[in-house]
């Protein structure tokens, strides 16, 4: 009777046992399957700060409209309207961008509320816009900027201005596009990008459209004569990312075969 008993008891703890093999072993196969089956972690995302006055903001949102679907891109901004380099150097914007973590590229267009502004200090006129103190003062601030902006080590795509609709206009863009270009000189990390040929006809003349990035004639200017559309914020941004692909080997790397987004 005890034999039977003994007999019965170890065939129950065998198939027990047998069990209890077979669910953890089938448990520790699926835990391997799901580890190998887990996407690897993704790469850490390339960040573009923009800075700049209202152009600066409005490439703020070609690039932003360009790139949010890539999550391989993140476009921080910078820019604020009514800024400009006759108020101070700006390198807040930069520091601003910087506390919030890496940035891989800085891209900027500022320009369009330095037109016929003066330097004061305490009230008073200390540089009247145009004058060569007003030119030294203006080119010094800029070179600030460029110089703060070269210890994050990134870098600095720079729009220079368009067209604009008046002579008048167009005298100061053209006097501020040549201190940016002066300055640039002695600032191998900026990447200079002409927009007046862009933004004119074939006489260097300010047109309102021209084509988008499907090549379809569109208006491009606002009336003010300064800003862009939005389709002509995504022809810039275009730009932008153009000479990143040619100044950033990193960026050059995930980039899309054209570097442009095509938008709108």
């Amino acid at each position: 009777m005890w034999r039977r008993v003994t007999l019965a008891m170890r065939i129950f703890l065998s198939v027990v046992l047998a069990l209890f093999v077979s669910l953890t072993g089938g448990l520790a196969h699926a835990q391997t399957a799901a580890l190998r089956a887990a996407p690897a972690p993704a790469e850490r995302a390339y960040v573009i700060g923009t800075v700049g006055d209202s152009l600066g903001d409005g490439l703020w949102e070609g690039l932003y409209r360009s790139l949010f679907q890539d999550k391989r891109f993140i476009v921080l901004r910078g820019s604020r309207r009514s800024v400009g380099f006759a108020d101070s150097d700006l390198t807040h914007q930069i520091d601003a961008l910087a506390s919030k973590g890496r940035v891989d590229a800085l891209v900027v267009m500022v320009g369009a509320n330095d037109d016929g502004r003066s330097f004061f200090v305490n009230g008073r006129a200390n540089a009247l816009f145009g004058t060569d103190r007003w030119k030294e003062q203006y080119k010094a601030r800029v070179a600030a900027f460029m110089a703060h902006a070269g210890r994050l080590s990134t870098p600095l795509v720079w729009l220079l201005l368009p067209a604009m609709r008046t002579g008048e206009m167009n005298r100061a863009a053209s006097l501020i596009n040549a201190l940016v270009v002066e300055a640039a000189a002695e600032h191998p990390h900026v990447a200079l990008v002409p927009t007046y040929t862009l933004t004119s006809d074939a006489k260097g003349i300010y047109v309102t459209h021209f084509k988008d990035l499907r090549g379809r004639l569109r208006l491009m200017r606002l009336p003010d004569g300064l800003h862009f559309t939005e389709p002509g914020y995504s022809v810039l941004a275009h730009q932008a990312l153009a000479k990143l692909v040619e100044v950033s080997p990193s960026f050059r790397a995930i980039a899309p075969a054209n570097a442009a987004m095509q938008t709108n």
